[in-house]
């Protein structure tokens, strides 16, 4: 069962962090690029301490990836088919399928870049259990939606959060976390602004460092006409424990958030929208929230929001 819900106070959950130092091989982590834009690189390594797997039908990738982690399964409380999704409570209409759902299943999320897009199960929000997405952006770092963690509506936030990297059904390869330590966009926490609807997620452990981590970028209007971008997340409507794909362009640009024309479902707020440019980065430029009428909705990471996502990676 859940733990009783705590009221919102005007500060966001934030406990005492140590500050860490990067790791051997980690990209530095600029404000900017040498052209001025805002952007930071991803880091993805294909396995735990670098290097790279072959290709070869029938081996199991996923043990040899997950070597060196206490994996397993999700405990009982994680396997209940009837989860609810926070959009049922913040928004109307959470987030849509558009005309033919033609989503895909992530048949190995245990690979990159997958394994860096995270289920949530939240308690506390709602009274109980809730699911949501979020997606690794630090060593400790882990981004969602906003509402996910703090409802205006009901005055509550999450007591404590299970975040689950690559889960595939009841399978979690490299383990799983279950952090108290949370914050998000002032303007959500204390208006609920849905253009301000994102957050963040501390990690006990420096799990980034192994499995890898999204980049991110404030694109310029003119970048965002007609881009295409991926999404993936854990949708409520699937099986239990699934990670599923989709792409699409953006539709329309706003100062604080963008619309596109792939599809999602309830308990994909706060996955990753992410272009793979020509150099194989998976650079993060929106972290999808809801949907309104026909398009879905992300919130932009604009320069300001950019900074704020820097502050918070530990």
């Amino acid at each position: 069962m859940a733990k009783s819900p705590n009221t919102v106070s005007d500060k966001p959950n934030t406990a005492k962090r140590k500050t860490q130092k990067a790791a051997a091989g980690e990209p530095s982590t600029p404000a900017s690029d040498s052209s001025g834009r805002f952007f930071r690189p991803a880091f993805m390594v294909d396995t735990n301490g670098g290097g790279s797997l072959e290709d070869v039908p029938g081996f199991n990738a996923v043990k040899a990836r997950s070597q060196g982690f206490k994996g397993g399964r999700v405990p009982p409380a994680l396997r209940n088919d009837r989860l609810g999704v926070a959009g049922d409570i913040e928004f109307a209409q959470p987030q849509y399928t558009i005309g033919y759902d033609d989503r895909v299943l992530i048949p190995d999320p245990s690979a990159l870049p997958w394994r860096c897009v995270c289920q949530l199960v939240i308690e506390g929000l709602h009274g109980n259990e809730i699911l949501g997405t979020g997606w690794l952006a630090g060593p400790r770092t882990v981004i969602t939606a906003g509402h996910n963690l703090y409802s205006k509506r009901a005055g509550h936030q999450a007591a404590k959060i299970w975040v689950c990297p690559a889960r595939l059904g009841d399978a979690v390869p490299y383990g799983y976390d279950i952090s108290s330590q949370y914050s998000a966009h002032p303007r959500w926490v204390s208006d609920g602004d849905p253009e301000c609807d994102i957050g963040v997620i501390w990690l006990d452990k420096p799990l980034g460092t192994k499995i890898g981590w999204f980049g991110m970028s404030a694109l310029s209007d003119t970048q965002f006409k007609n881009l295409m971008v991926n999404n993936a997340g854990y949708p409520w409507d699937k099986p239990r424990g699934t990670q599923w794909y989709n792409a699409g362009r953006v539709l329309g640009v706003n100062p604080l958030s963008i619309t596109y024309g792939l599809d999602t479902e309830k308990g994909q707020s706060g996955s990753p929208i992410f272009v793979f440019t020509p150099d194989k980065q998976r650079i993060v430029v929106a972290v999808h929230a809801y949907g309104d009428g026909p398009d879905n909705i992300g919130v932009r990471i604009t320069p300001d929001i950019y900074k704020l996502i820097l502050s918070w990676i530990k």
